[in-house]
């Protein structure tokens, strides 16, 4: 699920938030990322979980460099680095283990000028808990979620800006 907030400020409370209900085992929580859109159009993207292919070639880069040295000498120190640096790389880009690139492309597009998206993912969730949480960020908007519809509508509810009247479908 991904909540754009008005400000970065307000998508990092609600991160620690996250936090701390999967400090109390109410959520776990697999990735985060934020995507904050600058009033000048500007899109920074901070993941939490997905290696960087040059976070993955480098350390690749060393151990292959220091097999390469041990076996062919100061050529081989050259000649193993590149070949693991390279893998090392293709392997990060094979193997996304957390909120999937295509969706982190599609949130940049939906995050508008001034604002933050905080995208989540999650398992393990005390429904009525996270909802109680969700209250406190009233004027945050869903701008993607793989959830069933009936636990969709009630996050939206959860984040109407105001409380539901008595009356009112509590599904």
């Amino acid at each position: 699920m991904a909540l754009a907030f008005e400000s970065s400020l307000k998508a990092q409370e609600a991160m620690l938030a996250a936090l701390r209900l999967q400090d109390q085992d109410l959520i776990t929580i697999h990735d985060a990322v934020f995507v904050t859109r600058s009033e000048e159009g500007r899109i920074q993207v901070t993941e939490t979980t997905d290696p960087t292919p040059v976070a993955a070639a480098v350390p690749s880069s060393l151990f292959g460099a220091l097999v390469g040295t041990l076996v062919a000498g100061p050529l081989g120190f050259l000649i193993g680095g590149v070949l693991a640096g390279g893998g090392g790389a293709i392997v990060a880009k094979l193997v996304d283990i957390g909120i999937p690139d295509r969706v982190i492309g599609e949130l940049q597009e939906l995050t508008r000028p001034g604002q933050t998206v905080l995208a989540l993912l999650v398992s393990d969730i005390a429904g009525m808990a996270v909802i109680e949480e969700l209250r406190r960020f009233r004027g945050a908007r869903v701008v993607y979620a793989q959830l069933p519809p009936a636990a969709l509508e009630l996050v939206r509810q959860a984040l109407l800006n105001t409380p539901a009247r008595s009356g009112d479908s509590d599904q």
